[in-house]
C-alpha cells in the first residue's frame, strides 16, 4: 500500500478530496447566507434605537394630553352606574336611598345612605359604598332638592317607586365637561357631553 506524505492511503486522498469539494461548494451556497447572519452595524442599532424613541415620545405626550379626559369619563361613568345603583336599593328594600356628594373634600367623594322611611326620611345611614374622584376630576356643581351646590354636601334622592329628587351632577369644566342628570318623574340617568 502506497502512502502519501501526509500519512493518505489513494483511497483515503480520494475520499478526503471529494469531501474537501462538497465543503467548498457547501461554503460558495452559504457564503451570502453568512455575511447576511453575521448581525447589525452599529450605525444600524443607533438609527433603529433613535426612531423607536421618537415614536415612544410621541405618544406618551399624547397619551398624558389625553390621560385628564380619561379619567374625566371614567368618573362620569361612574357616578351615572352609582346613581343607577342607588335608584335600584331604594326600589328593591322599599326604602329611600341617596348619594351624598363631599364637594369640600380633596379629591372629591361621595357616599350611598339609606333614609329611614319610604318617603320623607328624616335621617340618613352612611352604607359601605363609597367612591372617590380622580384628583384630576371635579364635581363644579350639583343640584338637589335644596338647589345648585358648589361647596358642602349635596344629596340626590332616589325613592322607591323609581322617582327620584331633582338632581344634576356637573363635572369638569364648560370646556371639557359631563352633565349626568337624574329625571325625577322616571329616575331616568342620563350622560350628556357639555354642559
Amino acid at each position: 500500500m502506497k502512502f502519501f506524505r501526509n500519512g493518505f492511503t489513494p483511497e483515503k486522498k480520494f475520499h478526503h478530496l471529494c469531501l474537501s469539494e462538497k465543503t467548498t461548494k457547501f461554503r460558495q451556497i452559504l457564503k451570502p447566507r453568512l455575511n447576511f447572519l453575521a448581525g447589525f452595524t452599529l450605525i444600524e442599532l443607533l438609527i433603529t434605537i433613535a426612531i423607536i424613541s421618537i415614536i415612544a415620545g410621541i405618544g406618551g405626550v399624547a397619551f398624558n394630553k389625553e390621560l385628564p379626559h380619561y379619567k374625566l369619563r371614567g368618573d362620569t361613568r361612574t357616578v351615572a352606574s352609582s346613581l343607577l345603583m342607588t335608584r335600584m336599593k331604594a326600589t328593591s328594600t322599599g326604602l329611600q336611598y341617596a348619594i351624598e356628594f363631599d364637594l369640600d373634600a380633596n379629591p372629591q367623594k361621595y357616599v350611598l345612605q339609606q333614609g329611614n322611611a319610604s318617603s320623607g326620611s328624616t335621617s340618613w345611614a352612611d352604607q359601605p359604598y363609597q367612591r372617590k374622584l380622580s384628583v384630576t376630576v371635579s364635581i363644579a356643581q350639583v343640584t338637589d332638592d335644596g338647589g345648585a351646590k358648589t361647596s358642602g354636601t349635596a344629596r340626590v334622592i332616589c325613592n322607591p317607586n323609581g322617582s327620584s329628587g331633582t338632581g344634576q351632577v356637573f363635572l369638569g369644566s364648560v370646556a371639557d365637561g359631563y352633565k349626568v342628570i337624574l329625571t325625577p318623574a322616571t329616575g331616568r340617568v342620563q350622560t350628556i357631553k357639555g354642559w
